[in-house]
């Protein structure tokens, strides 16, 4: 291991935005359902915002921002609700893939287009007077993203009709998985017919008095990762049983070599002093990609992380921008159109002039290049309030000076 800036945490973290934006679309069909735990993260807030201006009735106007769950689940909620609605969302996230959103739509009798104001994307018009019963499966392609089928699911209590769902393809399979163990708790009852569909009954209503949104493991491994590193993290309320896909980071660091391990609630990891190479499949857990890719140029050997075609589609396209952090730092890798082969033993130099590094506001982004900076490396972070999105206390962990050339 190189040596780098000492880091130590002990505490707990926010509740998890996947967990909770998934409950918040539940709670707006049984407002009396309590909800245990909260974030103040970007996508949380937006999607508050958006649900309180559905609850007054009529025709809606909300803005999901750069939130792409929070645009995505909001779309099939609006088409539950007869009107016209204006979902607006930032032109990045509107050039992520969201044609399925139409489609989807389209097979429920609801019309939908996107719309520009300037000549930009801005946003979508949503039109309908609800759901109409299809009489048939509705097909759903989910090779760029599990959030399609997921916001189906959500958006389908209390429909006056059986729905199923045919599904051609998936990624990303564990959060579809957490939507329907979020709603089984809630009282639905998914059936799986015999050819491998997914029935969703009429009348599937909220059961559940509370639902508790337990630790946001995405982040959990980035301080994990900043413990390896940097010296030590203890973190507590530790889910021990978890759906959230990222939650594999704690084998997946045993396998490197990091002294990580969970008593009860409590996942304690200290300074790795050795990290070793690994081949993972990310498939079910891209988002841990930026992160783990940096600590795979530490480790000795040569990793190989592959299986995560869709990180071209996430807030930035993470291939290339996770090629052009380490890149920034002299790490030796090849590409792959699913990930990197990366040849470890990285030593970062921290070179008196900070190199200039662009997160291309993405959140992951910029948690990678500050475990570079623990690492040793002198990159100067650009809008560093990015990782507001998901993690907006990130920055108060540990030295500004992990930031970069930031006052």
């Amino acid at each position: 291991m190189v040596e780098s800036m000492n880091f130590n945490y002990c505490g707990t973290l926010s509740a998890s935005k996947s967990i909770l934006n998934r409950l918040l679309i539940v709670q707006s069909f049984a407002p009396k359902l309590q909800i245990v735990g909260d974030s103040t993260c970007d996508d949380v807030v937006k999607m508050r915002e958006a649900l309180k201006i559905i609850a007054s009735g009529g025709n809606a106007t909300v803005n999901a921002g750069s939130a792409g769950t929070t645009f995505r689940f909001l779309a099939l909620r609006l088409s539950r609700i007869s009107g016209r609605h204006l979902l607006l969302g930032s032109e990045s996230l509107l050039k992520r893939p969201q044609t399925e959103l139409i489609r989807t739509l389209s097979q429920l009798g609801v019309q939908a287009a996107f719309v520009k104001d300037g000549g930009r994307l801005s946003g979508m018009t949503i039109v309908g007077d609800g759901w109409v019963d299809p009489k048939k499966p509705i097909l759903m392609d989910g090779s760029e993203s599990s959030q399609f089928a997921s916001a189906v699911l959500l958006a389908a209590l209390g429909l006056s009709f059986d729905l199923v769902i045919e599904r051609v393809a998936s990624s990303s399979e564990g959060y579809f998985e957490m939507t329907m163990a979020t709603l089984a708790k809630a009282g639905m009852n998914l059936e799986i017919t015999p050819g491998k569909q997914l029935k969703i009954p009429a009348g599937s209503r909220v059961t559940a008095a509370s639902l508790g949104a337990e630790l946001d493991v995405s982040s959990a491994f980035a301080v994990a990762a900043l413990g390896a590193v940097g010296g030590s993290s203890i973190i507590k309320n530790f889910p021990v049983q978890s759906l959230q896909p990222d939650r594999v980071f704690v084998p997946i660091l045993k396998k490197m070599g990091v002294d990580i391990f969970l008593e009860r609630d409590v996942l304690k990891v200290n300074r790795a002093l050795r990290l070793t190479g690994i081949e993972q499949d990310l498939g079910n857990a891209p988002d841990l990609f930026p992160v783990l890719a940096v600590l795979c140029s530490l480790a000795q050997g040569t990793s190989r992380l592959f299986g995560a075609k869709q990180l071209i589609h996430k807030e930035s396209n993470r291939l290339r921008e996770t090629e052009t952090l380490l890149h920034c730092v002299g790490a030796r890798f090849e590409s792959r159109d699913d990930g990197m082969t990366i040849h470890g033993d990285l030593l970062p130099k921290p070179n008196k002039v900070p190199i200039v590094y662009d997160p291309a506001q993405d959140h992951r982004m910029a948690m990678a290049a500050a475990l570079l900076n623990l690492a040793g490396a002198n990159l100067k972070i650009l809008s560093p309030e990015v990782v507001d999105k998901s993690f907006p206390e990130f920055w108060s962990l540990f030295p500004k000076k992990v930031v970069g050339g930031q006052p």
